[in-house]
């Protein structure tokens, strides 16, 4: 184990003030932050030098199911209409897709169907970002587009799968964030509210929608003309029956479509004018929100889904910069690997239903605005085709059942094609590719392929900084930067496991383990040359963002502990915690090398005093003949010869009669499948003091097991009060 060389850096995490809410938030809006993109993994093949520019390309049959096979002769790729070679050619796949050979795969078994080759199973998982444009969606539609997410969330998130919910107004806060954990996103669903900006005007008898507001903004007479007629109609309503009839009420105005403007027609300008800003600046903050979601997860390895939902907006082409947006965002989403797929929340929508039910509507008994009406529909999903279309996913519109339309999505965006090509001399101009690529001979099949790619490089981003970072110690500065940064970084390997138990006194106890792979320290393998010193900060922090425990510690790390059997620096921290949800967020910086990395944990504490069946968490680490405790290991990662333990308490289970009859299931999943069930067993109490907290361990064999991804999970049944609870934890075989 590390020396402490020093005592605890306590002051490093206080000066910090630590506010993520804040921080996370402005990430989905405004923020910049400095990103690194992460290696991929072993198991991903798209590792592609940099000197090549690569496409994710779907192909799909009459019927909508996708080509498998098909060899790079097969495929004619051109770059603004000049042919180019194709350098790099391979098919993915990026998630579950058969559930019959994922199964077979998950049980080391054999597929007969293959001829004896075995089924390599789908481990790597995949990544949604499903983005909220709550300012374009009507408060009559918002009820939908949160049941759709709820629905996502519970049935198209698989084991191995993460997805982060962002908001335009980033209303989410600190729950903005990429995991698994469907308490956290369930929650996050259940926090969304309406914010839809009404650019309506209040107080005018005769509404004025966007749509007509723009045809006003573009001089369309029919248009002018209805509001003239309807302001004259409604200013005569209001004259004093004496003054009515008498004379032209027209006086000052010029008439309908005739030379010049009079007073109404440059207050109905007005009116349009100002409906027209605010919708140009929620377009904007929309754009402006999204750009940055898909340009910060170019730090995730691999291709991201991203659905987006909105009503839609008008994207003005004359007087705004609205087109030029959508096209940085589709150049973002080609550099960090996004395919974008919209939906729109209105559902079912026809020229004449656009609105929802609450939405006031004009009164046109002479159809003057029937062509700005029957076209609004057209050009408030314009944009959405325009996202979909240039990033290579689909816009699913004009449908009711949202959640089949983003079924079909998650099942056709599981395999793909990876090109890569070697870009022509003029290239790194900042100019925008256009990308066009199709199947020889095979008119039938239908190719699904981003329009196109910024052949600049991305630019590194301004890191957002602190008025008081100019104080502080850089490397205080960048470990802080690492422990607020929005998804994990791994510059410096390091994991974090993170678990509660209840005491009697006092609130429940918090363990936190903090592991280092001191391989990433770079000492010399004969143990030899000088130690090093680590960094180690950490925050608890609840599901408002607010930090509510810190710690921090130096670690002296010696060569000789980075040839050792599981080569890890370890930091252990015990606090306090209050029943809620928090998230655990650990740093480490290693001081030679300037190199940091982070990680993160969710931890759902219950109320254990209140009464009711409940489980401790779940701690897992690797068994040793004759150890007396579990060393927990924060990586959960484990060789086939190894044995897992892991160990929890059962709490405020019922007394049947002198004693608690409690039995627990003991299973192991890979790929959402049972691998291992264990039959129930009774946790004998013979000899217990403290029937309240009812302890349990035990080690299991892994040799049976293929390398691969896996979640353990123990299930406490309590036969008396006839309730169960369960508790989940993932591991890795080697």
């Amino acid at each position: 184990m590390p020396n402490n060389r020093r005592a605890s850096r306590k002051s490093l995490l206080l000066a910090a003030a630590l506010s993520f809410a804040a921080a996370l938030a402005s990430l989905a809006a405004h923020a910049q932050e400095t990103t690194t993109p992460t290696p991929q993994s072993d198991d991903e093949i798209v590792r592609i030098s940099s000197s090549l520019v690569q496409t994710d390309v779907m192909v799909f049959d009459k019927t909508g199911k996708f080509v498998e096979n098909l060899r790079p002769e097969q495929f004619s790729l051109t770059v603004d209409g000049r042919p180019q070679p194709i350098a790099f050619f391979d098919q993915v796949t990026a998630g579950s897709v058969n559930e019959d050979a994922q199964l077979a795969a998950a049980r080391g078994l054999i597929r007969p169907d293959l001829q004896g080759a075995p089924v390599v199973p789908l481990d790597r998982g995949r990544q949604f970002i499903l983005f909220l444009d709550d300012l374009h969606i009507q408060p009559g539609n918002f009820a939908r587009s949160r049941d759709a997410l709820l629905r996502f969330v519970d049935n198209e998130i698989g084991q191995n799968d993460e997805a982060a919910i962002f908001t335009t107004s980033g209303q989410l806060g600190f729950l903005q964030q990429m995991t698994g954990d469907k308490t956290v996103l369930r929650l996050a669903v259940k926090r969304l509210a309406s914010r839809y900006l009404d650019t309506r005007e209040t107080g005018e008898q005769t509404p004025m929608t966007e749509a007509q507001a723009f045809a006003i903004e573009h001089n369309d007479r029919a248009v002018i003309d209805y509001f003239i007629d309807r302001v004259l109609k409604e200013r005569m309503m209001i004259l004093p029956a004496r003054t009515r009839g008498a004379g032209n009420i027209r006086t000052g105005v010029a008439a309908p479509g005739a030379a010049g403007t009079g007073p109404i027609e440059t207050m109905v300008k007005a009116r349009a004018k100002n409906i027209v800003a605010q919708a140009t600046m929620g377009i904007k903050n929309t754009l402006s929100s999204l750009e940055n979601v898909v340009r910060l997860s170019s730090s995730l390895p691999g291709r991201k889904v991203l659905f987006f939902i909105s009503d839609g907006f008008i994207a003005d082409s004359q007087n705004s910069t609205t087109l030029e947006d959508l096209r940085r965002i589709s150049a973002a989403a080609a550099h960090s690997g996004t395919v974008i797929y919209t939906l729109d929340a209105r559902g079912l929508s026809t020229p004449t239903n656009i609105s929802d039910a609450s939405t006031k509507e004009a009164y046109d008994p002479g159809n003057q605005l029937i062509v700005v009406n029957s076209s609004a529909l057209t050009a408030y999903q314009e944009p959405l085709h325009t996202l979909a279309a240039d990033t290579g996913g689909r816009a699913l519109l004009n449908t009711n059942d949202l959640n089949t339309g983003v079924h079909k999505a998650v099942g056709e965006t599981s395999r793909y094609y990876l090109l890569a090509w070697k870009p022509e001399g003029d290239a790194g101009h900042g100019k925008f590719r256009r990308i066009e690529v199709r199947v020889k001979d095979r008119p039938d099949l239908f190719v699904r392929v981003r329009s196109g790619y910024s052949d600049e490089p991305p630019k590194a981003d301004a890191e957002k900084k602190d008025k008081k970072d100019k104080k502080r110690n850089p490397a205080d500065v960048e470990l802080m930067s690492a422990l607020k940064a929005l998804y994990p970084r791994h510059g410096l390997p390091t994991s974090v496991s993170a678990g509660y138990t209840d005491t009697p006194a006092t609130e429940a106890q918090l363990t936190v383990s903090v592991e280092v792979d001191a391989q990433a320290l770079g000492f010399k393998s004969d143990g030899s040359g000088e130690p090093t010193d680590v960094d180690i900060a950490g925050a608890v922090v609840n599901d408002e963002g607010k930090a509510v425990s810190e710690f921090a510690q130096n670690l002296t790390v010696a060569p000789l502990q980075a040839t050792s059997a599981r080569r890890r620096v370890v930091y252990n921290a015990q606090l306090q915690l209050k029943p809620g949800l928090y998230q655990v967020r650990v740093a480490a910086r290693d001081r030679r090398t300037g190199r940091s990395g982070s990680a993160m944990q969710w931890l759902d504490v219950p109320d254990i005093k209140k009464g009711g069946l409940a489980l401790s968490s779940l701690f897992v680490g690797e068994a040793s003949d004759g150890a007396s405790q579990l060393s927990i290991c924060a990586d959960r990662r484990f060789a086939r010869t190894s044995r897992l333990g892991f160990f929890l308490y059962v709490y405020n289970a019922a007394r049947a009669s002198a004693s608690p009859d409690v039995a627990l299931q003991v299973q192991i999943f890979r790929d959402d499948q049972p691998v291992v069930t264990k039959p129930l067993f009774k946790i004998a109490t013979a000899g217990m003091t403290d029937l309240a907290r009812l302890p349990y361990g035990e080690d299991l064999s892994l040799n049976t097991l293929p390398a691969g991804r896996y979640v353990l999970q123990v299930t406490a049944i309590d036969r008396a009060a006839k309730t169960s609870a369960s508790q989940r934890t993932s591991f890795i075989i080697e």
